[in-house]
């Protein structure tokens, strides 16, 4: 049965709206929400308090979906395996060149997100209280974390352009001041710190969103987006701009990394967020190098296989993707909070499980980077050692980025169907002032679509398809980077092997995540 595990903090009554028909006037993005909601659900109806609320138990085969999906995993294995080096490198060329995009006008869009992150910040502080009204916490957890990283598949790294520090820091390189900063940074980024930043900034943003006992509340997300901006810029200013954004900013780095599986790929050339070791900086970003701005074409996912193995921080960075979204499922599972001695009947709040969820979120962190890593050194010895150990942790770690990008999307499907709908009338009147900005003005919220059996069924095979397609894909690009490590294609079917079975048990526990009842 399809399950979102719910955030009990977040959503607190029933949602409604002002009763009377929403005019003609109404948003695109509104309309296109509850128009998905209307087709999926076939009837209008009132909100839920919560996206995750299950208002009917499907009777669904679930055994035989999960077994059916780890077949599908296993057999693609088998089918790959007969694909050679050959086949892989013309798939790899397929590349056609696209033109240049400007890159002059990012400094203004970086401006523009600036100001928008400070009018946000202002309605955190300033507009209502209530989460669902006031736009900050809707722009944060709906629009740019789900939406912003499902454009980023599409369009490739926007966030390289829209990010909130990048014009400022040129603005403050034109002040007396600052600007020597900005021209001759204090400290040169060292080599040995890797993306090491990044990874405890991310895991810091997980512990917020997962763990905290009100990561919702406007005024306490203002605060910490204002601190997270602040934080970053300064490190910014003593390391410089373009060496933090590339490997110290947590979101630099992990939108850079969704954007390599898309189709519209601005960097032919090799890159990876922890090529930090000497004589392996690898190139500067995209805005600083000859390839500034030049657009190309080639088929989703190819983008990772031009990108060199990554260090251990980057490793690191891409295994914490995959847990952070995997422990939020597991997180409010009846298997885990009995195990941590919790009633899930009675769930008591975020509070009283702080401390056993953060070290369950560390504990999964640990849990399957020990696990990646054993299976890679397993493979290799399997195979032969035919390269270095470290290229072999570093290479095979970029065929978990679409698994990764696959629980995320599956994962927050729903609520960002119903979200985007509270989006939508939130920015109708941002500071709860009674504006009508967007003639939103009596629009009423639909998640009727999570009241019908048909297509509750509907949305949950679709988020068993989104898995089971992203461990396929996974599968491809771990066989095309073992024929390179590998000198005959047996040696790259042997080191594949645990691999596989790795992506095949981990099939089987995502699956298992949809199908869990948890805790309402």
């Amino acid at each position: 049965m399809p399950q979102e595990p719910p955030e009990p903090d977040r959503r607190s009554e029933e949602a409604g709206g002002k009763p009377g028909r929403r005019p003609a006037a109404a948003g695109f993005t509104f309309a296109a929400a509850a128009g998905l909601g209307a087709w999926l659900g076939g009837r209008p109806g009132a909100a839920l308090a919560h996206t995750s609320e299950n208002a009917i138990v499907l009777t669904l085969p679930s055994d035989l979906y999960i077994a059916g999906g780890s077949l599908v995993v296993g057999l693609s294995f088998l089918l790959v395996a007969l694909v050679g080096t050959a086949r892989f490198a013309r798939l790899e060329a397929a590349v056609r060149p696209l033109g240049r995009l400007p890159v002059r006008g990012a400094a203004p869009l970086s401006l523009i997100s600036f100001l928008v992150m400070l009018a946000l910040i202002g309605a955190g502080v300033l507009g209502t209280p209530d989460p669902l009204a006031n736009p900050l916490p809707l722009t944060i957890w709906t629009l740019w974390w789900v939406g912003l990283t499902l454009l980023h598949l599409v369009f490739g790294n926007l966030w390289a352009a829209l990010n909130p520090w990048r014009g400022l820091y040129a603005l403050l390189g034109r002040l007396p001041g600052p600007a020597r900063w900005v021209a001759k940074p204090p400290c040169r980024y060292p080599a040995w710190l890797g993306t090491w930043p990044a990874v405890l900034q991310f895991l810091g943003f997980a512990w917020f969103e997962l763990v905290y006992t009100a990561p919702q509340d406007p005024e306490i997300l203002a605060r910490a987006v204002g601190l997270y901006f602040l934080a970053n810029l300064a490190a910014m200013l003593v390391f410089g701009g373009p060496a933090w954004l590339r490997r110290g900013e947590a979101f630099s780095v992990y939108f850079r990394i969704v954007s390599w599986m898309s189709p519209l790929n601005g960097r032919p050339g090799n890159e990876g967020p922890g090529n930090e070791g000497p004589g392996n900086e690898g190139p500067e970003p995209a805005a600083e190098s000859a390839e500034a701005g030049r657009l190309h074409l080639t088929p989703p996912g190819l983008g990772l296989l031009r990108v060199a193995p990554l260090s251990l921080s980057g490793v690191a960075f891409v295994i914490l993707m995959l847990s952070t979204v995997s422990f939020d499922g597991l997180s409010l599972t009846f298997r885990w909070l009995g195990a941590i001695g919790i009633n899930p009947l009675e769930f008591p709040g975020r509070s009283v499980v702080l401390l056993p969820n953060t070290l369950g979120l560390l504990a999964t962190f640990a849990a399957l980077l020990a696990c990646y890593l054993a299976v890679v050194w397993l493979g290799h010895r399997l195979a032969g050692r035919p390269t270095s150990l470290a290229a072999a942790f570093g290479g095979y770690a970029l065929s978990v980025v679409p698994i990764a990008f696959g629980y995320h999307f599956a994962h927050y499907l729903t609520i960002f169907m119903v979200d985007l709908q509270y989006a939508a009338i939130a920015f109708n009147d941002p500071f709860g002032r009674g504006w009508n900005l967007l003639g939103l003005e009596g629009a009423r919220v639909t998640a009727s679509f999570l009241m019908d059996y048909y297509s509750v069924r509907l949305i949950w095979q679709s988020q068993i398809a989104i898995i089971v397609i992203a461990h396929v894909v996974a599968v491809a690009l771990a066989h095309a980077i073992a024929l390179r490590q590998s000198a005959t294609l047996g040696g790259a079917v042997v080191s594949q092997i645990p691999m596989t079975a790795l992506m095949i048990c981990y099939t089987l526990f995502g699956l298992w995540l949809l199908s869990a009842p948890v805790a309402g």
